[in-house]
């Protein structure tokens, strides 16, 4: 099951930095589609993405 976009930014808030691989592994999805709900937010400027290297961090705004 996908998380709700308030799942997702109350983990976010949780954990403080996260990366796509956590995303996943915590709500059991894979990374595409991690990627696809960070899109969707980060269209509607709730956060941000930076790339560290070779993982992707994902910041609220």
């Amino acid at each position: 099951m996908f998380p709700t976009e308030k799942e997702l930014i109350s983990f976010i808030k949780r954990k403080g930095l996260v990366n796509f691989s956590m995303i996943a592994k915590h709500f059991d999805i894979k990374n595409t589609t991690v990627s696809d709900l960070i899109a969707s937010l980060e269209k509607n400027k709730v956060l941000k993405v930076k790339k560290l290297g070779g993982s992707k961090i994902v910041l609220l705004k």
